[in-house]
């Protein structure tokens, strides 16, 4: 039985699943099909498992669906720190 009076210790989000918190009311699953990526790919991006890698078409999406008007905003790094 865990000890619920345990802090426990919270994952720091990834930069790009803080954005689609903050700016979207989509899940993980909704945004990946918005933007032509498989749900377990951004998975894996989201965790640090791959590096990101976007066709520009995807790019595009993803800045779309997240409100990411400039290229400076997109982080350069999709993994948690």
């Amino acid at each position: 039985m865990a000890d619920e009076s345990a802090p426990q210790t919270e994952t720091p989000l990834s930069p790009i699943e803080a954005l689609r918190l903050e700016r979207t009311k989509l899940t993980q699953d909704e945004l990946a099909v918005r933007c032509g990526i498989p749900r377990s790919t951004y998975q894996r991006w989201i965790a640090g498992k791959t590096e990101a890698k976007l066709s520009l078409a995807q790019l595009k999406a993803l800045c779309r669906e997240l409100g990411i008007e400039r290229i400076q905003d997109i982080p350069d790094d999709f993994a948690a720190k």
